[in-house]
């Protein structure tokens, strides 16, 4: 495994076990040594990968996927030929093979906010940092300099309102992801309805 690769898997323990201790234990029932120890590292390893405690539980990393958003701005991660709409739902494809997510960390993370309500607000707040550095990249790659161009903010809303539709439907109960698409497929089809809604209201893809 890649240096790369091992560090993804260590973030992940931490996550996966911060996570289970706040289902069990709340929030305030267990402590970042404690965590430490059950996982294997050092307190100074902790906060090199997490600022907090509420960090590690919603899975918010220091620098997370900085790089990958630079490349983004600056042309890279995905096909240069895409439109803006097209790449972001690309790049989160991407991500979302990268980071490793599946159903069990949905469960983990509806446990979490049973337990800790209060947590959805700050979860809440990250999300939408995270939407401006989209917004940010989106800006910079297709040369939208314009302060008062909407344009950027507009195709990034648009591709978080298909993800959070894509993944109400991927993380349901319901759903069956042996025989179900994959979360990148689920994604694309999505992308194709919302253009043909838009375009004419229908779906003319064969």
């Amino acid at each position: 495994m890649s240096t790369t690769g091992r560090t993804r898997a260590l973030r992940r323990r931490m996550i996966v076990e911060a996570r289970r201790s706040t289902i069990a234990h709340g929030l305030h029932g267990f402590t970042i040594e404690q965590l430490c120890e059950t996982v294997g590292v050092s307190r100074r390893t902790f906060f090199n990968h997490f600022a907090s405690k509420e960090d590690v539980v919603l899975g918010i990393e220091l620098h997370a996927d900085v790089e990958a958003i630079e490349s983004y701005a600056a042309g890279g991660v995905v096909a240069d030929d895409l439109d803006p709409l097209d790449s972001i739902v690309a790049m989160a494809i991407d991500q979302f093979h990268r980071a490793g997510i599946d159903r069990a960390d949905e469960v983990l993370v509806r446990g979490v906010f049973e337990r800790e309500p209060a947590l959805v607000a700050r979860f809440l707040s990250a999300t939408d940092v995270q939407l401006a550095r989209i917004t940010d990249a989106v800006r910079l790659r297709f040369g939208w300099d314009d302060p008062d161009d909407r344009r950027a903010r507009l195709v990034t809303e648009a591709a978080a309102g298909m993800l959070k539709v894509t993944a109400e439907t991927y993380f349901d109960d319901a759903f069956d992801e042996v025989t179900g698409p994959t979360f990148g497929d689920l994604l694309t089809t999505n992308l194709r309805l919302m253009r043909a809604a838009i375009s004419t209201g229908q779906d003319t893809t064969p």
